[in-house]
């Protein structure tokens, strides 16, 4: 492993990768740091642009983007109380409360420090252990795959949103638009409706583009009359108000720690995501923290605490992806469907087929934790000005980039009607609450489901309990069963919680 290591480095370390990276962390943070644009419709936007490089530059470049973006939305959650993603509400709880108290840029040194210590330890932590899980996934057949990518879509239906029939229903949504077109196994024609353009399916990007970049556009033209924030740094004539000590850091060190190890752990749990790892190690530190009436009110421990472990995620994400083929949250859905566009197919066979990419990968990780240390603490006026654009010069350039990519994925003007299309039904998905990431899963990870369940078929015959022989697949079954039901109770808790509190409130 270590040859293979080194080996990565010295791919990664050329002109193209390191301008990759750097181009990656600058639009990563100034789109995570505006209002309505997440890391996610950022690599949504980007991923086109990367089809006619090296996978080493163009992968490496949209995991930059990955990692700043989720750190980006930390700028707009402490400066305006406006946090780009659930992960970042706790953030703007206590940052904005510093920010108000004129200590923003404490806020913002202490996420930035806490949010690079975190994704630096998940990296580790990933690139030595998803080789070893890799050659116990090999070991896996076509039966124990079938359950383990139905085990898969439950876990990803059942934690995604509010209601669990939506989530599994988004899900499905996303299976049964991903077998559209000509069956791989059979060679049948299924649901094209007689139209040959839609033989080899739905075009990917301009799909996801359709799906989860223009359907914000619409909500920001909904939202044209809310006034527009500002961001502004208010600084105290005091300026030990304005950066972290190291002596602070050091405090907040064992925090930051236990944060991230809680963050990696999560992230490797399929359908968690960056909000489960932050509120959890958010209340961890509350509970055992030595001042936790201070929480919510500018604890600079709380942001550490919260950054360090929905920063973790983007790294540990990764595990189940590269060594079962399930992505561990929805961005990581986007960058399996990166991976598999540049010729490399997640599971375990690919540390052995593509291991001098998949290395360079893991060093590229590294190095875009330095340069985004670097790049946000010495740019930091710049993005804050880029990021105060308003929307009426921000997403017309998002609609612009977002038809040229769906047309620059196929050079294919019907790529510009699939966009259309599935724009206004992603639309039509937020209205009545599906959650559009989950169709993403679904629509990914059905081919794998497929091809596995094909396979397995032709094993077992007309043998239907050789399904069963594996103690593997009665693991994923209880797993299944475990996680909807335990979902479900967490679901009615929270509501229960939720209906007291409002009755007592009246």
């Amino acid at each position: 492993m270590f040859d293979n290591i080194i080996s990565g480095f010295s791919s990664i370390l050329a002109i193209g990768p390191i301008l990759g990276i750097i181009a990656g962390v600058i639009i990563g943070i100034i789109f995570g740091a505006i209002p309505g644009i997440s890391a996610i419709m950022a690599i949504a936007i980007i991923l086109p642009m990367t089809f006619y490089v090296d996978p080493i530059i163009g992968i490496t470049m949209l995991l930059a983007v990955y990692k700043a973006g989720i750190y980006g939305g930390s700028i707009s959650a402490i400066l305006i109380n406006t946090p780009g993603a659930a992960a970042s509400f706790l953030t703007a709880q206590d940052g904005h409360a510093l920010t108000k108290a004129g200590k923003a840029g404490k806020a913002l040194d202490m996420s930035l420090f806490a949010s690079v210590t975190g994704e630096m330890l998940a990296t580790l932590v990933l690139i030595l252990v998803a080789a070893p899980i890799s050659l116990i996934s090999l070991q896996a057949g076509p039966i124990e795959k079938v359950f383990l990518l139905l085990f898969a879509f439950t876990v990803i239906g059942s934690m995604a949103g509010e209601s669990l029939p939506r989530g599994l229903l988004s899900c499905c949504l996303g299976m049964l638009f991903a077998m559209v077109g000509m069956s791989t196994i059979t060679g049948a024609a299924r649901f094209t409706f007689g139209y040959t353009e839609l033989m080899g399916g739905f075009t990917f990007t301009p799909m996801l583009i359709g799906i989860l970049v223009m359907p914000e556009v619409f909500n920001v033209i909904k939202r044209r009359l809310v006034p527009h924030h500002e961001m502004t740094i208010t600084h105290s004539p005091n300026p030990a108000d304005n950066r972290i000590s190291f002596k602070e850091f050091r405090n907040v060190f064992s925090t930051i720690l236990k944060s991230s190890g809680i963050g990696t752990f999560v992230g490797a749990l399929p359908g968690l995501g960056s909000s489960t790892a932050a509120f959890i190690a958010y209340g961890e530190a509350k509970r055992t923290a030595k001042k936790p009436e201070e929480y919510g009110k500018g604890s600079v421990e709380g942001i550490a605490a919260a950054e360090s472990a929905n920063n973790a995620v983007c790294g540990s994400s990764m595990i189940p992806m590269l060594t079962l083929s399930i992505p561990g949250d929805d961005v990581a859905a986007l960058l399996m469907g990166a991976f598999l566009i540049h010729g490399l197919t997640p599971g375990p066979m690919i540390f052995f087929e593509h291991t001098e990419i998949i290395y360079a990968i893991f060093a590229g990780f590294l190095i875009t934790d330095l340069f985004l240390l670097v790049i946000a603490r010495t740019g930091f006026k710049f993005f804050v000005k880029m990021a105060s654009l308003r929307r009426y010069y921000i997403f017309p350039c998002v609609t612009v980039f977002a038809f040229t990519g769906a047309f620059t994925a196929g050079q294919n003007m019907d790529d510009i009607l699939v966009l259309i299309a599935f724009t206004v039904m992603g639309y039509g998905m937020r209205l009545v609450g599906l959650n559009p990431a989950v169709f993403i899963i679904g629509f990914i990870l059905t081919p794998f489901l497929e091809q596995n369940l094909d396979q397995a078929m032709s094993i077992v015959g007309t043998d239907y309990y050789l399904f069963f022989a594996s103690p593997f697949s009665w693991v994923f079954i209880a797993l299944s069963v475990f996680f909807v039901f335990s979902s479900m109770r967490v679901k009615r808790k929270t509501a229960n919680a939720t209906a007291s509190a409002e009755s007592k409130a009246a």
